[in-house]
């Protein structure tokens, strides 16, 4: 399976990355992996030597300058001025708006990266961040699984004080699974600024041995329910997935119209209660989720 595949993305993607470990690295993996072509951009800032990963860059300036013309083949990057520091500024406000409506009207899959990490593992979102569209369908939470088990210090973590707070971990105590969930799933965390109705999908990357892969496992069984699906890779050198952790839906069966019988079976009390009753709560109980009848 590869990675397009794993996050099931809609057609034509409206995807934003962020988190940490490996952001960059997926982001571009999926533009090279969709069909041309494919628009990249960045709301926070790349370094100019990330955007040489796609085909062209385009720098905007303002709004006017992109029109609705030639679609050039192949994955076209899209930032802000470069500054001096040899980093482009992210794309924002009319600009980006404009992007977004080129793309739309030529049904082309549009990429972001929402955040910066610092090359870091692991981090927690400043105040500012991130910046995601409201228009984005799914979310990427990156996080590098190199990470656990090493301090909780800045040469590993991304704004540790910040990532103190919201796991209640002391800075120098060694990152934990329970953590790394903590703040995954809190509202100013990983979930911090996505979207209502996005698809949320925990991107747990460097999972590189057999343990951390174990450690990813556990990992995606505490933050499951608050995300829709979650996926175990290494994506740097041969890209591999390793696991794809989603919710399993029940589908019970109940439109039968018991004609013999002269009456719903599925409203028939067995043990004071209706048998549909019985079945349904058997699924949920299962840990089916979503359950249709």
């Amino acid at each position: 399976m590869n990675l397009v595949r794993s996050l099931r993305l809609e057609t034509p993607a409206r995807l934003a990355l962020v988190g940490s470990g490996g952001k960059t690295t997926a982001l571009f993996l999926l533009a090279h992996a969709l069909p041309s072509p494919v628009w990249v951009t960045a709301t926070t800032h790349l370094a100019v030597s990330q955007t040489r990963l796609g085909d062209r860059l385009w720098i905007v300036a303002d709004a006017d300058a992109l029109q609705d013309g030639e679609i050039y083949r192949g994955v076209n990057v899209f930032t802000g001025p470069v500054g001096a520091d040899q980093r482009t500024a992210g794309l924002e406000g009319e600009p980006l708006e404009r992007l977004h409506q080129l793309a739309d009207a030529n049904a082309v899959p549009l990429l972001i990266e929402a955040d910066g990490s610092k090359q870091k593992p692991l981090k927690a979102p400043a105040a500012h961040e991130p910046p995601i569209p409201p228009w984005v369908k799914t979310v990427g939470v990156c996080v590098g699984m190199s990470g656990v088990g090493k301090p909780l210090t800045d040469a590993t973590v991304h704004h540790a004080l910040v990532f103190s707070d919201l796991t209640g971990m002391k800075p120098g105590e060694s990152v934990t699974i329970e953590g790394l969930a903590k703040s995954l799933c809190h509202p100013q965390g990983g979930l911090k600024n996505i979207p209502p109705g996005a698809r949320r999908v925990a991107i747990l990357n460097q999972a590189d041995t057999a343990d951390l892969q174990a450690a990813g496992k556990r990992l995606a069984e505490m933050i499951l329910p608050s995300y829709d699906s979650v996926v175990i890779a290494t994506l740097a050198g041969s890209p591999e997935i390793h696991a794809v952790i989603e919710h399993t839906a029940g589908i019970i069966l109940a439109a039968g119209g018991s004609v013999r019988l002269g009456r719903p079976k599925q409203t028939l009390l067995w043990r004071g209660e209706p048998l549909i009753r019985h079945v349904a709560r058997t699924a949920l109980s299962a840990g089916l989720d979503p359950v249709y009848v």
